[in-house]
């Protein structure tokens, strides 16, 4: 999936009935137009995304979606296995408070976001698959060039000029 049609699929949500606090379908506006607060209408949505395909592990799917719902977010859908969304009501942006959480209830991006192992590995294996045949190339052709006689200018013999007549 290109990153065009992964924009695109974010960007349109799956259309979901809105639902009273005790779960039963709303059909009837007029009762959605007599809350009066419109911070307690509606619902927020994010995308948490991770570099890798964290998302594939069940164990780390599970941490991620506890983690989340200690900050009352609701998990709507696994896009892939780096991207999942969430929604929560509005009302809870002033029920939840954040300082009580250990990480940011509206982060975006999941683990670690530090230099992991597999990555400085990964750059010492480039830099001598890059340093070591570069070495040996170097070491064989000045070989080469010593242990080749060259005859210098001096070895030739010497050319007379013609005496002019």
């Amino acid at each position: 999936m290109n990153s065009q049609q992964q924009a695109q699929e974010e960007e349109i949500l799956t259309p979901y009935e809105a639902y009273e606090a005790h779960g039963t379908l709303v059909h009837d506006t007029e009762q959605l137009e007599t809350i009066k607060d419109p911070r307690l209408v509606g619902w927020e949505f994010k995308i948490v995304r991770a570099k890798r395909d964290l998302f594939r592990d069940p164990e780390e799917f599970q941490a991620l979606c506890v983690e989340e719902a200690e900050a009352g977010w609701i998990l709507l859908e696994k896009l892939d296995d780096r991207r999942v969304r969430f929604k929560r009501p509005i009302a809870l942006r002033e029920i939840i408070k954040p300082e009580f959480l250990s990480f940011d209830p509206y982060r975006s991006s999941y683990g670690s976001t530090g230099i992991s192992i597999t990555t400085v590995i990964s750059a010492i294996a480039v830099a001598i698959a890059i340093v070591v045949p570069a070495y040996l190339g170097y070491t064989l052709v000045a070989q080469a060039l010593t242990s080749a006689t060259t005859p210098s200018l001096q070895s030739f013999p010497s050319l007379k000029q013609p005496s002019p007549h």
